[in-house]
Formats: C-alpha cells, structure tokens, sequence
C-alpha cells in the first residue's frame, strides 16, 4: 500500500494524492475505472461511469483477489471532484479563504470576521496535533474600532501646549523625509509638567539620540506616586504610532511587571488610550494559555503590539523571544528586581536582543553601589566599564571617604568620584523626589517613635544576647545562615514576646539562646490546666512596648475621628497579633498578605477606599503588598517594624500618600529604645545617603555630608542600651539638644520657670512657619522650644535637621499626644507641606456612642494612672482646625503632670531607671474583654 507524504490540512483534501501518486491500479481494476483518474473529466461521461461499474459482490472479490496477490492499490479521489481540482494539490487549499462577497465584508458582519479569523488550526490526516496555518490574507477593511479611532479628534484645553517631542533640522537635507514626532494630544491634556519632562527625556535616551555616547536605554528613578506608569505609556503609545521616517519605531513591546501588577498594566493602558493598542495580558494563566500568548504576541503576522508578563513567567519562557524583532521596546516596572545581576531573570532579560529598555523603579539604589551597577549595567551595558573595574574606580572610593574617620585626601576623592559618577549617569536617569506632590496633595507629617521595651521584653532581650550562643556568633566565623536567624528572634521579640513564645514552640532555627525562656512569662498568659497560650483576657498587650502603644493609639483613633489606618509589618505573625487585636476590640479590619489571592487584593482594597463601608484598620504584609497599592482610604499609616531595605518601607509608606489623597497623612515608624530596630533604621539613612551620588543637584552641605555612623557601629547588632531614650539620636551628637539635659534639671528645681523658658523661646518660634499646620491643629505650636522645630524642609534621611522631641506632649499630632504613654521616650518629626487644602478629620457617628461607652468600661487603671497627657474623667475632643477648641480641651492641672513628666525623663536620661524583675500586669476587668463575634468580613466575599 502506498500514500505520499505531503502534509494535509484536512482529512478531506484532495491535494494529498496526484495524478502521478495515485494512478496506479490493479489489472483486475482496470477496465471498472475507465473514468478519468484525473477527476475532471466531462460531465457526460459520469452516467456511462455509473452504469458500466461492476456488480459489488463482483467488486468485492476482485479486490480480494488482488489483495492476495499484493496488486492491490489504494487511490484517493476528491471529496468534491467536479468543484475542486486535485490537479494544484496543497496550494489550492492553502490559499485564504475567500468572502462570500463579492465586494468583501460589510461593516455589519465584524462578528463573522472574527469567527472566520479564530480558525486557524485543522489537524492534518493521521496527525494528532493541530497545524498552525497563518492567514495571510489581511482585508484592508478597518473594524469598526479602528474606524472610530481614526475619526474621533481630540483638541488641546486652552492654555496646553502640545507636546512636540522631536523636530527635523531644516538645514539637512534628508530633512524632507523625515517628520515631526509629538505626543498624541489624547494624552498630553493630562500630563502634568514633570511628566512632559520624563517623557522627553526618556524619547531622548530611546530614540537613538544619545548613540554617541552608547545610550539606549533609561531609568525613570521618580518617587513613587509621580505617575511613573502614565509616563511609559505615554511614550509607548506615541513609539508604536510614529518615528523619524513616519513609521512606528516601534512594532512589538514588551512589560516586564511583578505578578500583582500585571492586571494593573492591563487596566492603566486601556484607561489612557482604550483599544487602540492591541495587547495580550498573561495574568493567572495556565501554562496552555501562556504559551499560546507568547506565540501569538511573537507571530511576526499578528496584530497584537504589547505584551504583559511577570518577571517569573518570562523567566520561564524567555527562549521564546530569541530571535530578532521579538521585543523593540522593554519596559521593567519595578526595575530593583534586577539589582542582583546574577539571578536567572537578570540574565534571561538581559539576553534579549533589544537595545531600547526602560527601568521603572522609585528606590534605584537601595543597599550598595554594586546593585545599583547592576541595574545601570542592565540599562546600557557597559557604559560604566566591567563590575571589576566599576568597584576599583568609584565604589571603593565613595565608600571609603563617606567613613567618619575618612581623611581629607579620602573625602577629596571621594567627592571627585561622586561627582564624575554622578555626571555620567544621569545622562539616562531621570529622579524627581515626592516633593514634587505637594503642589496636588494634603500635608504630610512623618514621625519616628522609639518604644521603651517592657520588663518581660528587657528580660528576655538580656538574656539572649548573653546566651553563650549569641556570644560564640559574636566572636567567632558562623554560617550566615544562623546570624540571620538570631537578628529574626531579636526582631520579633521587638515586635511582641508571644512571637518568641511560638518560636520557642515549635523548636525553629534561632531559639538556641531562649533556652528556659517560658519562666519569664507570667502565669496569666496561660491556661491552668492545659498550659496553653490564652493571652489573659486581652492583658497580652501589655507585654510589648509598641504594641501597648499602638492598642491606645487605635483607641483614642477610633473614638474621635473617623480616620482609617494601614498598619504595616514584615511579619504575618505580627499580623495575626494585629488581627486579635482588632477582633477583641471590635475593629472592622481587612487582612492582605502573601496568601492572598491576586484577584482577591483589589477588592479588598476598593473596599477599604469605599466611604460607604465600615472600615477601620487594613493589615498589610510589606512583602506582599508594599508595591502598587493605592490605599488612599486610609489617612494613617503605621511602620511596625524596619526593614534592612530602606526600599520595602518607602513602598510602603507610599501607599496613602498619593494622587486621590483629601486628608491630612501621619505617617508613624515604630522603634524598639535602644535595640536592633533602632540599628536596622540606622542602616537604612547609611543606605539612603548613597542616594545623594546619583542626584543632580548636590548642594554643599550634602557633598560634605558623610556616614555618622562607622562601619564598626553598623556591625554592633547584639547590644542592648536600656537607659537612653533614642540610641539615633545619641549617636548624632546633635548640636540642637546638647543642652536639653541642663534644661531639664533647671525645670525640675522650678517648674514655674518653664512657662518663663517657653516664653522666651516664643519670639524666635512665631517666625518659623509651621509646615502643614499640623502644630497648630494639635495645640502644641506655644510649647515648642527650637530643638523640637524642624529646620527647613529635610529630606527624609536627614534626622538631624527634624524635629527631636523628648516629651510626647510637643509632638503636632493630638491624637497620639492623648496615646503616646510613659512608654514613648523619643520621636522625630518631619512635616512636609501640600498645597491641596485637606478634608479636616471629623467624629464618626457610628461610634460616638457605643465605642466610647465600649472604651472607657474597659480602659485600664494602670493606664490612667501612667497617663501623661489626659484626664481620665475628661472626654477628648474631636480633631479640629480650631486652634482655641483644642487648647481649652486639653487637662488644666498641667504643673504636677509636667513635674512627673520632668522627673522620669530625668531618670531616664541619667541612667538610673531600673526594670522590675516581674512584669506588673492589669488583670481581666481592667481591659476589654474578649468577645466572641464573627469575623468583620466574611472571605467568601472576596472569591
């Protein structure tokens, strides 16, 4: 039996056999298919084939006859011979398909257009995979979309410029075949004036201009909440529509997202310009889907011009884009992701053969100069030499000369390199800081709050980094492995003493120096008979600094304002703590974190912006949700915990401050006095001084300005001091409070001499304009002396140009005056302005009765009595802009709560507080009660 080898598009097509394939037949055949083999012959001649066929039983055993004798041989006629001709074979069937009109397709049948493009796969005969046949024939007919985008015009305001982005030099003379190239006006209406100059400056880098200096790429380095996103597709848009010749320049782009965010590109580029661009979005696909995605974005004959894709799945498939003309455009949102260019998604990315790429990131350095190379290196290879060369000639250098024991000769190069450094790269990175919101946001006031550790905290704190362990790591070479994970319980015991309970519980790596630790927690936190963890009936709180303190904040919060607030924290353990919290409380809360689900997060967050809900507190895992949230919802917004990565809590702290924003924004970082939290923070404004090396404008003071804190300082993790009130601050030598402690002592002998102090100061403090109001809100602008002012506008890693405050009762911010508690030793303020007019907060009335009744029955005794700042019998005011309301309702009996204020903090500063061996805990009926109620939002709602 014999069959040819072509390939067949349908089981029914003829052109698999031909004339000279199939014309072979048996001589006991012969004379019965005297009909034309060929399968065209004459209409007249089909009845005489008909009638001189044999009989079927004859036909039958001829045919097994033959078969016997091996001259049996199969032919293949056409299904439809006297309509198609086998005589063309597969290029008659491989021809496009015809329309049915003669004059095409109408606009009326766009929906069988569709129908009749979707099928473009037939499994071939014998073949169990469908065959891709590309449909070459492209109808210059426009859809119905295309048509109205083509005739819909869109005018400039009055008072837009247009936004000409490139214009030929009439003085070439090639001059004549090229064309002006300028954003669609779509778009410009909505482009505010520092988003004209990132576009511009990004078709610079891109366009080739810079091809002198090797530049191809760029990096868009703005602050979150700059609209980083309307700027790329921006440019996207106006790339993939024009160039030089008249052309697109470009065909095919590529957006490299986070998983989170790819339906957020997906829903940015259709807000802008709709479906003008045609895109495919891989967003919780299956693999089948995906692949099918990627092989359509990549047919060079498809109509689809973006693709967006996670980093995870074009990591996975990156041997899909190999071939030229693949990707002309990549852009990488989220661009620190590439700060290790060892990764296999670094290398997967870089390997692609574009030369244009944009790296969107708002914290581009984060840790060292050798990541931020890495990311430069991936924008425009090369063009800072090799890594080797790269840390010879400007890390070590920097580095070196920003040490406080730097010399003068190391300080000089240091500037040199900095400056040189600084020059080349900002060629292709643009950076503009948040200040730029102001003109478009409600003020901002950020506060940095260190927390005195409990006796049960302090405890277990000692006795950890005295544990033989902790000192073998300290003095001795250990795996990385097991440093980290004693740093991780130091962490968490800062946070709250339940979570090195749970660690010690379950036997995980770092609990080697809590060896018989469970003999420090008192009896109360566990049950009689099982011993198990039952918290106390809500005491629980008490045993964390910051957590007491967050507890009355949230109190004191939810009472008089119908503010809402993020709270914020590396760990989901934390988070579980928060959410008993709320539970116990009656706090309607919502919960995001890595367990999330994607589709899930933007409903819980459209929920928690709703006015119309309920909504209180929204627990959020920096990890998880750090990046793109817009959670303007909420006007407060609470750091629990540090992170190494200065970039994590600047996402995170981005999240209410942003482009929708009415209310005034307190933005608070929690501390642990005296521990690793205040080291790790410490690290942090060490790393964001580096940022200085990539900005432009350097003024003198931070080309001067180094380290203050040595390499040896940031080493010292595993110490502990008790007795200071801001281990930052000390380390500041800070020339502003140096005479604060004479100060005190002189307020203690005579306290009648502090109104007289105050009053002396008030001449210089009326010429200082109190950024934002937020003193003036809070009634404390007559009580601040020139220490506790900000000088200017500092940036956020300049705390020594903030305001330093030693008593709660200065802090502009009258809500955690009324909360802040013996507990708060020190805290740094940073106001910084915002020229929309903001909503003042106002009292709920879903909560004016029952929560205040529901609060005070549960407030505790210990709590008034440690009270610094409120009568316990007085009820608080409402946040209002009425300067006199505020001050007529704060406490009157101001002079015995100053001396005991006064006295503490002289002990403290002195060093002579001691800590109790045994926590003094409040027992059940001094504290809210556990109530069993439901969960506040019921998960299936979310599915």
């Amino acid at each position: 039996m014999e069959e040819d080898d072509d390939e067949l598009p349908s089981p029914s097509d003829p052109s698999d056999s031909s004339d000279e394939d199939n014309r072979y037949e048996s001589e006991s055949e012969s004379e019965s298919y005297d009909d034309d083999d060929n399968g065209n012959g004459n209409e007249d001649d089909e009845p005489s084939t008909v009638h001189r066929a044999l009989p079927k039983d004859d036909r039958k055993s001829q045919n097994v006859d033959a078969l016997v004798r091996g001259n049996l041989i199969v032919k293949r006629q056409s299904l439809l011979p006297r309509v198609l001709s086998v005589t063309d074979r597969a290029a008659v069937v491989r021809k496009p398909f015809k329309p049915p009109c003669h004059n095409g397709y109408s606009d009326q049948n766009e929906q069988l257009i569709r129908r009749l493009w979707a099928r473009k796969r037939f499994i071939p005969w014998g073949s169990t995979r469908p065959a891709l046949v590309a449909i070459t024939n492209r109808l210059n007919v426009p859809s119905a979309a295309e048509k109205e985008v083509l005739e819909e015009i869109v005018n400039l305001p009055p008072g837009v410029e247009p936004l000409v982005l490139w214009q030929p030099e009439e003085c070439k003379e090639a001059a004549g075949d090229l064309v002006p190239i300028s954003v669609d006006p779509l778009l410009v209406r909505f482009l505010r004036p520092h988003q004209r100059e990132g576009v511009q400056f990004m078709f610079e880098c891109v366009s080739g201009l810079y091809s002198a200096a090797n530049i191809n790429g760029c990096i868009l380095a703005d602050d979150m909440g700059l609209g980083k996103t309307l700027q790329s597709i921006t440019l996207l848009y106006t790339l993939l529509r024009q160039g030089f010749d008249g052309k697109p320049m470009v065909k095919k782009a590529i957006i490299v997202t986070p998983t989170s965010l790819v339906s957020n590109w997906e829903a940015e580029i259709n807000k802008w310009v709709g479906e003008r661009v045609h895109l495919v979005a891989l967003c919780e696909s299956t693999r089948d889907d995906v692949v099918s995605g990627i092989d359509s974005f990549t047919s060079p004959r498809s109509r689809l011009q973006v693709l967006i894709v996670s980093y995870e799945t074009f990591r996975m498939h990156s041997s899909k884009f190999n071939h030229d003309g693949s990707c002309d455009l990549l852009i990488c949102d989220e661009a620190h992701r590439l700060k290790n260019d060892q990764t296999l998604t670094n290398r997967a990315l870089a390997s692609l053969s574009c030369k244009r790429r944009i790296l969107l990131s708002g914290t581009p350095m984060q840790n060292d100069l050798a990541e931020f190379y890495a990311m430069v290196n991936f924008t425009n290879p090369g063009i800072l030499g090799d890594a080797a060369y790269f840390r010879r000639y400007f890390e070590t250098p920097i580095i070196c000369g920003r040490e406080p024991s730097a010399t003068e000769e190391e300080k000089r190069l240091c500037a040199e390199r900095s400056a040189e450094l600084s020059a080349k790269v900002n060629q292709f990175i643009l950076r503009r800081t948040n200040a730029l919101l102001s003109n478009h946001l409600p003020p901002k006031i950020v506060e940095v709050v260190c927390c005195k550790l409990t006796p049960l905290q302090s405890e277990l704190y000692n006795h950890f980094v005295h544990s033989k362990n902790v000192k073998r790591a300290i003095t001795e070479e250990m795996k990385q492995s097991k440093i980290l994970a004693y740093i991780t319980a130091l962490k968490k015991l800062c946070n709250h003493p339940k979570l090195i309970y749970d660690t010690i519980k379950s036997g995980s790596p770092g609990t080697s120096g809590f060896e018989d630790c469970l003999r420090f927690f008192p009896p109360e936190m566990f049950s009689g008979r099982s011993g198990s963890w039952t918290g106390g009936e809500g005491v629980w709180v008490e045993l964390s600094g910051k957590m007491h303190v967050l507890a009355r904040f949230l109190s004191q919060l939810r009472q008089r304002t119908d503010d809402r607030i993020v709270l914020v924290s590396n760990y989901t353990q934390t988070l579980d703590l928060f959410a008993q919290l709320c539970r116990e409380r009656r706090y309607p809360f919502l919960r995001l974190d890595g367990t999330t689900s994607i589709s899930k997060r933007q409903k819980l967050v459209n929920r928690f912006n709703d006015p119309s809900k309920d909504e209180f507190v929204f627990l959020l895992s920096s990890k998880a949700g750090g990046c793109g949230l817009n959670l303007i919802g909420g006007n407060r917004l609470v750091l629990f915990d540090p992170d190494w990565n200065p970039a994590n809590d600047k996402q995170a702290a981005a999240r209410v401050w942003r482009d929708g924003q009415k209310k005034r924004v307190y933005i608070y970082r929690f501390l642990s006095t005296g521990t690793i939290e205040e080291k790790v923070y410490q690290r942090q404004m060490s790393k964001e001084g580096l940022q200085k090396v990539i900005q432009q404008e350097q003024t003198d003071k931070a080309k001067d300005q180094g380290n203050f804190l040595s390499t040896e300082d940031l080493r010292d993790l595993f110490t502990f001091r008790e007795n200071v009130r801001s281990e930052i601050h000390e380390k500041m030598s800070c020339i502003r409070c140096q005479n604060y402690d004479a100060v005190v002592d002189d307020m203690l002998d005579e306290v009648n001499e502090v109104d007289g102090a105050r009053s002396t100061n008030e001449g210089c403090q009326s010429d200082q304009e109190d950024i934002g109001g937020f003193a003036s809100i809070s009634g404390c602008l007559h009580k601040l002396q020139s220490s506790e002012k900000q000088v200017g506008a500092p940036l956020e890693e300049d705390l020594g140009s903030w305001g330093h405050h030693f008593f709660p009762t200065t802090v502009p911010d009258a809500i955690f005056q009324a909360s802040a508690g013996e507990e708060v030793s020190f805290v740094f303020t940073n106001q910084i302005d915002g020229k929309l007019v903001p909503v003042e907060s106002m009292k709920s009335p879903k909560t004016q009765g029952v929560e205040g009744n529901k609060e005070e029955s549960g407030s505790k005794k210990s709590l008034r009595q440690k009270s610094m700042f409120s009568s316990p019998q007085q009820s608080l005011p409402s946040v209002s802009s009425d300067v006199g309301f505020v001050q007529n309702m704060l406490p009157t009996s101001r002079t015995p709560i100053q001396r005991s204020n006064l006295k503490s903090a002289r002990s403290s500063l002195k060093g002579t507080l001691h800590v109790a061996s045994k926590p003094k805990l409040s027992i059940g009926n001094q504290l809210p009660q556990k109530r069993l109620s439901p969960e506040p939002i019921n998960d299936d709602d979310f599915q």
